[in-house]
């Protein structure tokens, strides 16, 4: 019996070594077919991941170094490509389209070690972006959303007499009120759940030129003492609040250690630095983190910082002058003819690629009428972007979008029947309308009844 059980052990361990051999030998096998399927199918796409700055692609095999001239993108954008292992980075040099379907394939992607190569693709669409503006009325005043197609209208904030707004993000905005004492308050509203948190000031006065910087974690605008006068505590002093840190008001400090007095200002796009221009006309790249100040030179006033952070834009006694950032290059900025006659330039912006929009008034051949246009500039030649019907009106603003696709443009359809709102601080026209227009056709996209568009 025990012979015979022992046999038997002996018979079943041997077949399970055996059924155990050979599904090794099976699995191993299969492992080699399909690392040799792999191998001379060539590298494939596994996995993207994309952001506001670039794509990565992750292969599913270690590749040879891609080129450039490896890889395409539709619509065309200016990149870099680098990669190691598995990963295929492109970094954009500047903003895509809004609202746009994009490819990116890459040819004769190869095993690091050799084999056929193949090609890999990836598609996707960008979004558009939801747009904030103010719209005057009666009994209140209104913070609407909508977008850059359609007429969707979404109020997301009312109240009396409502001055000035920042859009912080998605859920927060900054909101400055007029008191019936024509004074400001600041407050914080959550589109969340409708929740205001107010800012205590460092001083009982108005606010003017509220800005948030990209990203928006902080905001600034400059504060005026309501009683003015001998020891008037401030005028057109500026201040920021460090949303991450807190909500503790603190001044911008001039080169002299002393809270900053500004003509003018702005952050500069992409960070929390401040381009400012201040009583002395001084041109001031300011960190207000760490406290230093860079001057830049000198102008009688400030206008726009370009989308891409590197050009400052004002004026002096003998008109519009670029300012490089980095090293404080001043260039005269000089309008291009317009059906071969010469525009009077106002307030221009650079955009990335180093063409220009700008404000301007154009005058008839006997010099006896003006136009008011917004046009674009490549530097040989200006086209008209939005003219008024009739030019009866006046545009009195603009503002490029992030990608400079866009510009909303601040118009007042018929300068003659305008109706000022008389507000004590920052009136405007009841007329004034908004208009989008696609920069690189002229066509208009959108138009609405309000102003202080945020992108």
């Amino acid at each position: 019996m025990s012979r015979t059980s022992t046999d038997a052990r002996r018979w079943s361990d041997a077949r399970f070594r055996r059924a155990l051999a050979f599904t090794i030998a099976t699995l191993g096998g299969l492992c080699l077919v399909f690392l040799g399927l792999g191998y001379f199918q060539g590298p494939k796409l596994s996995s993207a991941q994309l952001d506001t700055a670039g794509v990565r692609l992750f292969v599913n095999q270690p590749i040879a170094q891609v080129s450039p001239e490896q890889v395409t993108i539709e619509p065309t954008t200016p990149f870099t490509v680098t990669n190691g292992d598995g990963l295929v980075a492109l970094q954009f040099k500047q903003s895509l389209l809004y609202g746009t379907d994009y490819r990116v394939r890459i040819d004769g992607v190869a095993n690091a070690t050799g084999g056929p190569a193949s090609s890999i693709e990836y598609r996707f669409t960008t979004t558009s972006p939801q747009l904030y503006f103010l719209d005057r009325g009666e009994p209140e005043d209104s913070i609407v959303r909508t977008g850059l197609s359609g007429a969707s209208r979404e109020i997301v904030y009312s109240g009396r007499h409502i001055q000035d707004f920042a859009a912080i993000d998605r859920n927060t905005l900054a909101v400055v009120t007029l008191t019936d004492e024509n004074t400001s308050s600041l407050d914080l509203v959550s589109l969340r759940d409708g929740v205001s948190e107010k800012l205590l000031l460092p001083d009982v006065g108005s606010i003017a030129k509220l800005d948030v910087s990209t990203p928006g974690s902080v905001l600034g605008f400059t504060l005026s003492s309501a009683k003015a006068g001998v020891g008037q505590l401030n005028s057109r002093t500026l201040y920021t609040v460090d949303l991450d840190a807190g909500r503790a008001v603190q001044p911008v400090l001039d080169l002299d250690g002393e809270p900053m007095r500004v003509l003018g200002w702005q952050f500069v796009p992409g960070s929390s630095l401040i381009a400012a221009l201040n009583l002395d006309r001084s041109v001031l790249v300011v960190d207000p983190a760490s406290g230093t100040a860079t001057p830049l030179g000198q102008l009688q006033e400030l206008h726009r910082v370009s989308p891409d952070g590197t050009i400052i834009t004002g004026s002096d006694p003998f008109g519009p002058v670029a300012v490089t950032i980095a090293n404080g290059e001043q260039t005269r900025l000089k309008a291009s003819p317009l059906d071969g006659r010469t525009p009077f330039l106002g307030e221009t912006e650079v955009l990335p690629n180093g063409d220009r929009i700008a404000n301007a008034v154009l005058p008839n051949a006997t010099n006896t009428q003006y136009a008011s246009l917004l046009l674009y500039d490549d530097g040989t030649t200006s086209r008209v972007l939005y003219r008024t019907i009739d030019d009866a009106g006046s545009i009195q603003d603009f503002s490029v979008s992030p990608n400079s696709q866009y510009v909303a443009i601040e118009t007042v359809p018929n300068s003659a029947a305008s109706v000022s709102d008389g507000y004590f601080y920052d009136a405007r026209s009841t007329s004034t309308t908004t208009v989008i227009v696609d920069v690189a056709t002229g066509s208009i996209v959108r138009s609405f009844e309000g102003f202080d568009l945020a992108w």
